[in-house]
């Protein structure tokens, strides 16, 4: 059956099914493929051009001289010929070079029937495409039976890119093209999009508010989108919610930035964002919505802009009352629970309440429970009471374990890539897995082993002697050689592993564990003191909304913080006050602190620093040596605004101390997550025989609702 036929009988209504596949093209349906047209799309966004070589070339005279001559046979078997080593993409413009620069020599009817012929009858996937390619060279608007045949194949994305090009030459082109692309949801609609001109509202308003979604990544789609909507000019004048929905998923694709440029290529991308949000504050927003506002609070964050007027509008936006419900109850459902996660929720409890109402459902969402001990030993008894050996598919075998009937093995793989940074933790899941027929499943374990005896610096028969026979037995039996040889080079005693590279600790501060820090610190706090000798400089601050447990169980656990800065360090207090002498009076102990304006302090933000020396008049540089150029240069760097007064500091080495020790980048994280459960338990108990000390930390940030019950009012004062 021609490819033309079996895309014909599969069509119902002008549409393919969406389980709807070519047969596989060297007849195994078993074997992993491209989704359909994948192959060419991934050459054309990013393969350079391949050059055909001489014999190519030749292949390709040879075959328009067959079809010249009628051997329309002979000439498909050399484009077959052709194609087995090269995809016909990249011998579309040579073939029709030849015929343009030969057309004097060669029968216009003769290759004209030939294309329409293989077309019609060719079970060769990459000879359909050469067909479409050398139609596009001729006039075919008069044929409508030939017209019909190209519209059934450019329902196929493997031949939409090609049959499109063809299309764009009718007299109604631009309409039926417009067609074909709400047909389709693959690669096909990526290259329909792209030729498609927005000669009509109904084409912009599709573009704006329904192309980008598809089966590929909305990012391929995003900025033609956006650009062919005229997307900025409907930001800009008062979009309608279906308007700001669509521009959210253009913005949230253009956000991605994985396989093509996108908010980056944007001249103007920051303030297009900066629109956007001020459209959404006014606009009674869907979780999707919300969803795209976290994609933008994580884009500056994640580039270190964590305290721009964008990442903090975003913020505001997702910690307003619809919002959290919004998550919340997503989060029940086991979704959205990156963006509870992401917006101070403790996921943790939902998680593993979702895990055991079903690990076969849930079973992606073990990753969010996995660093906290209490939690993991819980789940790691769970999978143990649900996931037992004998459930396991025994092996070894060749599967790659894909599909339903493993879902178990791929429940196992979700934790064993957590295990991995828990030596000797969940030890009987290993051995379950290393036991399993999927390969994937046992290549898991192996890591896990790697990871384990990397972090111990042991080798396997110190560490886990016990295990070593079994590995012994299984490596004889193992079909595959890549976990033969991972499992040989184990029991031989090395303790580093190229394939899974250094197992690392983390820097003693990441751009993370700052960005916490600097939202515990400026939320409510003050600034109170500062102390500046030879090589250090020490800035202080209460009110800091890290967990102090070095105090009595009733009393105010908010701390007082200190950062503190050693080699290389510089520093520089700004203000716009009458009194000169306010930082000595403030080292003194002389004046009151000076509260944070909130969620003005950032890390290691050179743009930050330079916009605070903008804003106040006078400065006092604290040695000698300053400038600008030192913010960018500085390994750590602090910048915040106190209302009338603002400070900028820095230096080689950073530490963060309190009455209680010096935090580290898990221990601020870890105090963070303690001082929210605090505040939650201290809401709570207010009013009650159970009640903590007044903690004016607390009190300045009332909660909307609590899990266990209402808020109680607040005491007279």
């Amino acid at each position: 059956m021609s490819l033309l036929e079996y895309i014909s009988q599969a069509a119902a209504g002008g549409c393919l099914p969406e389980d709807f596949s070519l047969p596989a093209p060297d007849g195994d349906a078993d074997a992993l493929s491209f989704a359909a047209g994948a192959m060419d799309g991934i050459a054309l966004y990013h393969m350079g051009p391949q050059e055909l070589d001489e014999a190519e070339k030749a292949l390709i005279e040879k075959a328009v001289a067959a079809a010249n001559e009628r051997d329309f046979g002979g000439a498909e078997a050399l484009l077959a010929e052709l194609t087995k080593e090269k995809q016909a993409i990249f011998a579309v413009e040579p073939l029709q070079d030849y015929i343009r620069t030969h057309k004097n020599e060669l029968k216009p009817a003769s290759i004209f029937d030939f294309a329409s012929g293989m077309l019609r009858n060719s079970d060769n996937r990459e000879c359909v495409k050469l067909a479409l390619a050398l139609l596009e060279l001729f006039d075919n608007e008069g044929s409508e039976a030939l017209k019909n045949d190209i519209r059934t194949v450019a329902l196929s994305d493997e031949f939409a890119l090609f049959a499109i090009r063809v299309i764009s030459r009718w007299k109604n082109g631009n309409e039926e093209i417009f067609s074909l692309a709400k047909k389709l949801k693959g690669w096909g609609r990526i290259h329909a999009v792209e030729a498609l001109k927005p000669s009509a509202s109904s084409i912009k308003k599709w573009l704006l508010t329904e192309a980008v979604t598809g089966d590929v990544m909305d990012s391929y789609l995003a900025l033609t989108c956006w650009n062919k909507s005229d997307a900025e000019f409907v930001l800009k004048n008062r979009p309608s919610y279906e308007q700001l929905a669509g521009i959210g998923r253009l913005l949230r694709a253009l956000l991605d930035e994985g396989p093509v440029p996108g908010i980056s290529s944007m001249e103007n991308g920051d303030q297009i964002i900066e629109t956007f949000l001020d459209a959404a504050e006014k606009q009674p927003l869907e979780l999707e919505d919300y969803r795209v506002i976290y994609d933008i609070y994580l884009h500056y964050k994640e580039a270190g802009e964590g305290r721009s007027w964008p990442a903090l509008k975003s913020k505001k936006l997702l910690t307003t009352y619809r919002c959290r419900c919004m998550i919340l109850d997503a989060l029940k459902q086991g979704e959205a629970v990156d963006m509870a996660e992401g917006t101070g929720v403790d996921v943790k409890p939902y998680v593993m309440e979702l895990l055991k109402s079903s690990i076969k459902e849930h079973r992606h969402l073990v990753r969010y429970i996995m660093d906290d001990e209490a939690f993991r030993r819980e789940a790691i008894e769970l999978y143990r009471q649900q996931l037992p050996p004998d459930s396991i598919h025994p092996g070894p075998g060749t599967a790659l374990g894909l599909g339903e009937e493993y879902w178990r093995e791929s429940a196992l793989e979700f934790i064993l890539q957590e295990l991995r940074r828990y030596p000797l933790e969940g030890m009987d899941l290993v051995e379950t897995a290393l036991k399993a027929e999927p390969v994937r499943t046992r290549f898991g374990a192996l890591n896990v082993l790697r990871h384990w005896v990397s972090l111990e610096k042991k080798p396997l028969s110190e560490l886990l002697p016990e295990l070593c026979p079994l590995l012994e037995s299984l490596k004889d039996a193992e079909p595959d050689d890549d976990i033969k040889a991972g499992v040989e080079e184990l029991l031989s005693g090395a303790t580093s592993f190229e394939s899974i590279g250094g197992v690392r600790k983390r820097p003693e501060f990441s751009q993370e564990s700052l960005n916490i820090l600097a939202d515990a610190i400026s939320d409510i706090g003050a600034w109170q003191w500062w102390y500046l000798d030879d090589d250090m400089l020490q800035l202080e601050f209460g009110g800091v909304q890290l967990y102090d447990d070095s105090k009595a169980e009733k009393a105010p656990h908010s701390s007082t913080a200190a950062v503190r800065f050693y080699g290389n360090i510089f520093g520089i207090f700004l203000d716009e006050l009458e009194d000169a002498d306010w930082d000595i009076k403030l080292h003194n102990d002389e004046i009151q602190p000076f509260p944070l304006d909130g969620f003005a302090l950032a890390f290691n933000d050179p743009v930050h620093a330079k916009d605070l020396m903008k804003e106040y008049p006078h400065r006092k540089p604290l040695k000698p040596r300053f400038d600008e150029s030192l913010f960018a240069g500085a390994k750590y760097l602090i910048s915040a605004s106190c209302g009338e007064v603002a400070f900028i500091a820095g230096g080689d080495d950073m530490r963060v101390v309190t009455h209680n020790g010096e935090f580290t980048e898990e221990n601020i994280e870890e105090a963070s997550r303690r001082w929210g459960e605090y505040w939650k338990d201290y809401w709570l108990k207010r009013g009650t025989k159970e009640a903590y000390e007044r903690d004016w930390a607390c009190e300045a940030t009332i909660p909307v609702s609590l899990k266990d019950g209402d808020v109680p009012e607040p005491e007279e004062p």
